[in-house]
């Protein structure tokens, strides 16, 4: 009998009101999951992977799933010990919903559990991050941190290249709206549009609304967290990419939503209600704009999922 893991990881918002970078919030689904099966040849084998209609298999270099395995195994694994994994993505490649961050979470809890059932969630943060590095170029945890630890949470630079993640209060009647046209955005593109710097009115501007939104979550002020939705570092760099932006967003905001913007770095566009009937009719006003422009969209309401990635043991 062989034991295998399963790990189970959620979609994401990073970028989260004007925290680029910085602020993530986990989502209750679509996710991503990822069975592991430890073997004695030392190696990472990718097995399969399905769901993704076949693109992952014509993307050149390594899976994010075969860089944070051998991660985790470097650390925490006796040496010798091998893995296989089975990838199956319920997340959308390109999405700014955190595909790459749930592939590489649901890989590491999965791994982990199979080597060491002790091994705390914190120590596999760092794993995680080398998947993003993989696909994204730079390893940013605003994805992987919420996707690993459940809830809303800050993302705190350190020395030599650290993350000090910080938990933030998640209001209980938080409803996400995630509306995706059918076109994707490349990670690496996006942040290759971002400006090197930024003027001191858009800097005074960041901080003024982080401040806003940051009180808004700790007290359930969601006037102060509509002040808050108004990112003015990386939006205006990469809404170029979203054909129809600012009329998905406005349609947001008259159909009801607190505020809305980019998740991640597109082409999703997140919104955010206090009521989760509102929350379709949102939807519904997100997908009619998109299609104004000619995109053909679909649509995700959730809540906050406070537990992050799962991982289940079988026998088989």
């Amino acid at each position: 009998m062989t034991t295998r893991a399963v790990g189970s990881a959620a979609a994401t918002v990073a970028n989260l009101g004007p925290g680029f970078d910085v602020i993530g919030v986990c989502l209750e689904g679509p996710r991503d999951s990822v069975t592991a099966e430890l073997t004695d040849d030392g190696q990472v084998t990718l097995v399969a992977v399905t769901g993704d209609d076949g693109r992952l298999a014509q993307m050149p270099g390594p899976n994010v799933a075969e860089v944070v395995a051998r991660h985790v195994l470097d650390r925490f694994a006796d040496p010798g010990v091998g893995v296989r994994l089975w990838l199956d993505k319920g997340l959308p490649l390109g999405s700014g919903m955190g595909s790459s961050s749930a592939s590489a979470v649901a890989t590491a809890v999965a791994v982990a559990a199979l080597v060491n059932p002790e091994i705390p969630k914190d120590a596999l943060l760092d794993a995680c991050r080398e998947g993003e590095r993989i696909a994204a170029g730079t390893p940013h945890a605003d994805n992987v941190a919420p996707c690993l630890f459940g809830g809303i949470v800050a993302c705190i630079p350190g020395e030599d290249d650290a993350v000090h993640v910080l938990p933030l209060p998640a209001p209980q009647d938080m409803i996400l709206v995630c509306v995706k046209p059918e076109y994707d955005v490349k990670t690496s593109d996006a942040r290759a549009a971002l400006p090197e710097t930024v003027s001191l009115k858009d800097a005074v501007h960041n901080a003024a609304a982080t401040t806003a939104f940051l009180t808004g979550l700790t007290t359930g002020d969601w006037r102060l967290m509509a002040l808050g939705c108004d990112e003015r570092l990386a939006t205006p760099a990469r809404k170029p990419f979203v054909k129809g932006y600012d009329g998905v967003v406005a349609a947001a905001r008259r159909a009801g939503a607190v505020g809305a913007g980019l998740s991640g770095s597109g082409p999703t566009i997140y919104a955010l209600s206090d009521d989760r009937h509102a929350a379709r009719e949102i939807a519904e006003a997100m997908v009619d704009a998109f299609a104004e422009v000619g995109a053909t969209a679909s649509a995700v309401v959730s809540g906050v999922d406070p537990d992050g990635a799962q991982v289940t043991l079988l026998d088989v």
